[in-house]
């Protein structure tokens, strides 16, 4: 079991060349219509008038102004997976994490390959790779092979970059001239806390809408869903102290869980909503967790 705290973003070394804005940025002398949309580039999120002749009144005022969710640069930073960074072709995002990293986790992408591309100002590229997003693990046989729907992976998770502090850190995710987007893009540095037990557990929570009318019949209304997993972790009994107050101090934060490095449904970004560490033997204790991802 890894666990890795999303490294702090400097705002100013974000650079995109295809996530473009489709919003203004707020202008005070410009005059907004019901509905109309400004950015906020402070804050990095979208605002709609909620009135007509809109002109002067600042977005923090909630009578005049809705937020509506994070510019789209943004968006793979707000920690939540249903608000999506989007590019029309090739998404090709730079950032710069503050502290030393070496894990990357992008989560809900739609891409048929990922490049990964890590700077140090002084050693020049620390780490170059591509990654296929192409789901090949049902693929069993021929048929399969050349009949089979393609499946791509919609989550990547990255634990091999040097651990370099503060080094600049370029995604390009490719479609061949289609659409891709990622939902959440998790910079920081991975700790070892212990080995996952088998009988761990995946699944999800649905927030989609199901109701039935007097004969029985249903609407569905497809909504956001978030991923849970209950995880046994075995580990060294000199860890049990820090373990312990490393959950601790993390009961309120937005975390990257990996369970395995070899299921990527193991991997949680969320919080844990249990946690319980026994210790049934000299030298070794074991951490049960209780995990809900963010939507």
């Amino acid at each position: 079991m890894k666990i890795v705290r999303p490294a702090t973003i400097d705002n100013a070394a974000l650079t995109s060349t295809s996530a473009t804005e489709t919003v203004a940025s707020y202008s005070a002398l410009t005059t907004y219509a019901l509905a109309g949309q400004a950015r906020d580039d402070v804050g990095h999120r979208i605002y709609e008038s909620l009135q007509a002749s809109n002109t002067g009144h600042p977005l923090s005022d909630a009578a005049w102004w809705l937020d509506v969710g994070p510019s789209n640069q943004w968006a793979m930073f707000d920690t939540i997976n249903g608000t999506s960074t989007t590019a029309t072709g090739n998404l090709d995002v730079t950032v710069k994490p503050v502290g030393r990293i070496d894990s990357l986790g992008l989560l809900n992408v739609d891409a048929a390959s990922v490049r990964i591309v890590a700077t140090d100002t002084i050693d020049g590229v620390i780490y170059d790779q591509t990654f296929s997003m192409v789901e090949d693990s049902a693929v069993d046989d021929w048929y399969a092979y050349y009949y089979e729907p393609i499946v791509r992976k919609t989550d990547l998770i990255i634990s091999d970059i040097p651990l370099y502090n503060t080094p600049s850190v370029r995604a390009i995710l490719s479609a061949s001239g289609n659409p891709t987007s990622v939902g959440s893009m998790v910079l920081g540095q991975a700790k070892t806390i212990g080995g996952t037990v088998y009988g761990a557990s995946m699944g999800i929570v649905d927030y989609s809408r199901k109701t039935a009318d007097d004969f029985g019949n249903y609407v569905l209304v497809e909504r956001s869903f978030a991923r849970k997993a209950s995880f046994k972790i075995f580990m060294d009994g000199s860890l049990t102290d820090e373990v312990y107050r490393l959950l601790s101090g993390y009961r309120a934060t937005p975390i990257l869980y990996i369970g395995s490095d070899s299921y990527g449904s193991t991997a949680v970004f969320g919080f844990f909503r249990d946690f319980n560490v026994e210790i049934p033997y000299p030298s070794h204790s074991v951490c049960s967790l209780e995990l809900e991802g963010l939507t």
